[in-house]
């Protein structure tokens, strides 16, 4: 019967050298040696697989982030390039508005002109007239039509029947002088006074003192109320009030006056405006003289002490502004007390 063998152990890696060598066969620490050896080649070859993993890992990240920010300046390029292409679009319709707004403007105005310089017809003068007022505002037309008005002004003073005016010439020469007021600039009012001249030759012509009052007070009506209203300043205001006094100091016979001062001729302009203004309010609900004379004080006492010659003047706006009514108080509701 055959001996049995011991039972082989194994021999601990751990245990101390000398211990492990005198209890371990050589077969055994060869076969350890080998283990290890294959353990070792093993954590290398994983440690390898890692380290690649991770490599890829780390370049997939790096591509994905690459492609991100290649995703986000497309799209930011291409949000310029939209912008930059919007930005074009519009400034190429705003200049094509532009040019068809300035070619519609140009077309209105020359419709308005063939209008106002109708011979035969004068309803359309009268019209062309009222709708020239919206170019007296516009300041690439201003100039052009205020030309045209103070020609149309000369033209129907000139061509007043029997050297008088009729009605038609009349409401031409109040339409005229009501758009050559409708400007907002009191440079372009002082201009406008200075076409007073045309009255003054009719003046001349006619020697008609009651016609040329009528026209110098739509003068005084329009132009200087409206300075009153524009001008920021008593000097300005002035320099619109000044042609059309100096034309009543030519013309002393238009005063009801002999040897009249300038401080008369100041005081006889406030005296007309008030009249007019007062016959204005008795019957229009809707009339700016209240604000033109309120203004025309304001401008007396803007800046101190009046000159000596606007004293007068300036006296008759005030008491015109202290007798403006005031407006009545609302009634309570319900109809009560």
């Amino acid at each position: 019967m055959a001996e049995p063998h011991p039972p082989q152990r194994t021999p601990d890696p751990d245990a101390d050298p000398a211990e492990l060598a005198r209890s371990a066969t050589l077969d055994e620490l060869q076969r350890m040696k080998a283990a290890e050896e294959l353990h070792r080649l093993r954590a290398d070859r994983t440690a390898r697989r890692s380290r690649l993993s991770i490599a890829g890992q780390v370049l997939v990240g790096y591509v994905a982030l690459a492609g991100l920010v290649v995703n986000a300046y497309q799209s930011w390029s291409n949000r310029q390039q939209q912008e930059h292409r919007d930005r074009t679009e519009m400034e190429k319709w705003n200049k094509e508005f532009a040019r068809a707004s300035q070619a519609d403007k140009y077309r209105a105005f020359f419709e308005t002109s063939m209008l106002a310089t109708d011979t035969l017809n004068a309803d359309k003068r009268l019209v062309g007239y009222a709708l020239l007022q919206e170019f007296v505002r516009d300041p690439v037309y201003d100039e052009k039509a205020m030309i045209m008005l103070e020609e149309s002004l000369s033209q129907e003073l000139k061509g007043a029947p029997r050297d008088r005016l009729d009605d038609a010439r009349r409401a031409a020469v109040r339409a005229i002088l009501t758009s050559l007021a409708g400007t907002d600039d009191c440079r372009a009012l002082q201009r406008a006074a200075r076409s007073v001249d045309r009255v003054a030759r009719f003046h001349a012509r006619t020697r008609d003192d009651g016609e040329t009052r009528e026209v110098v007070d739509v003068y005084v009506r329009r132009l200087v109320g409206r300075a009153a209203l524009v001008c920021g300043s008593l000097k300005d205001f002035r320099a619109v009030r000044q042609p059309i006094r100096d034309t009543m100091l030519r013309n002393p016979e238009l005063l009801g006056l002999n040897a009249p001062t300038e401080a008369e001729a100041n005081l006889l302009v406030a005296a007309i405006l008030q009249l007019k203004c007062e016959e204005e309010m008795a019957y229009s609900g809707a009339s700016e003289c209240p604000d033109i004379l309120r203004a025309y004080a304001a401008l007396c006492g803007k800046g101190g002490r009046e000159p000596e010659d606007d004293r007068a003047a300036c006296a008759v706006a005030e008491q015109a502004v202290a007798a403006i009514p005031r407006a009545a108080p609302a009634a309570p509701p319900g109809g009560a007390p």
